[in-house]
């Protein structure tokens, strides 16, 4: 497993709010997490959201992940659920202690592997994809406004890069005392991608794009920096992070 990462302020914001990790190393069946985070708020409120929740989470999963009681999958789970809603306290409590960080929040979207397994942990806009050698796979669902009038047919998938409101996020991280977290896990063989983006990344560049720069580089350091140069080439319009991993797993079962 390798992965990389990078953030960049792009061509328009006075302030970058996003904030990401990826784990430098990798260890045969030890569990490997990566993180992106897409702050809001007033001020330097949403740079203090994204920063804190990832930290958070990142913490709390490291001390129970070598937990006895942390042996299955849906052990997993509900660590990376537990993980955000730990967060979601954090900086919930935070925006009430200050009031300079009054109503901040942020998206989280999460990679924990274990094995073949990856558990994605999601709230909000940003995006993970799974990419292999002929197709990629959104494996996020949008919270977000536009995506609710999508689902419910009031408008086309096409209209939506140019709704006033695409912006508009429904479920965010530190928000509030509760929160709703997508939890799932699906099954990597040898040689998929895994890219975890803002909005910043995917309101810029098509999937087809996405794709396509990923084929063409291969390796997750070139993917990183060709995809935020493309998203600044096409207006850089808000902060552009992304994460890429490159899957390699032992074992004849998950060679392509």
């Amino acid at each position: 497993m390798r992965s990389f990462g990078i953030s960049d302020i792009g061509l328009v914001r006075k302030l970058n709010e996003d904030f990401f990790y990826y784990q430098d190393k990798y260890e045969s069946d030890s569990p490997y997490l990566c993180i992106v985070a897409d702050g809001m708020g007033g001020h330097n409120a949403g740079e203090v959201a994204s920063k804190m929740a990832v930290f958070e989470v990142k913490s709390f999963i490291e001390k129970a992940i070598n937990n006895p009681d942390c042996s299955e999958i849906k052990d997993y789970k509900k660590l990376v659920r537990d993980a955000f809603l730990f967060a979601n306290k954090s900086v919930y409590n935070n925006s009430i202690e200050n009031k300079e960080c009054g109503g901040m929040g942020t998206t989280l979207t999460l990679a924990l592997i274990i094995g073949t397994d990856l558990i994605i942990g999601h709230v909000g806009d940003s995006r993970m994809y799974v990419i292999t050698d002929n197709s990629i796979s959104k494996v996020t669902e949008d919270h977000s406004y536009v995506a609710e009038l999508i689902k419910n047919g009031t408008i086309k998938p096409e209209e939506a890069d140019h709704h006033p409101q695409k912006n508009l996020i429904t479920r965010a991280l530190g928000t509030s005392k509760s929160l709703e977290v997508d939890i799932k896990s699906i099954k990597l063989r040898k040689g998929d991608f895994i890219l975890i983006c803002t909005d910043g990344l995917s309101n810029m560049l098509s999937d087809v794009e996405i794709f396509n720069i990923v084929l063409s580089k291969k390796e997750s350091n070139s993917i990183c920096y060709e995809l935020v140069n493309k998203a600044n080439l096409n207006g850089g319009l808000d902060n552009i992070t992304v994460v890429v991993i490159e899957v390699e797993l032992g074992g004849e079962n998950n060679d392509r």
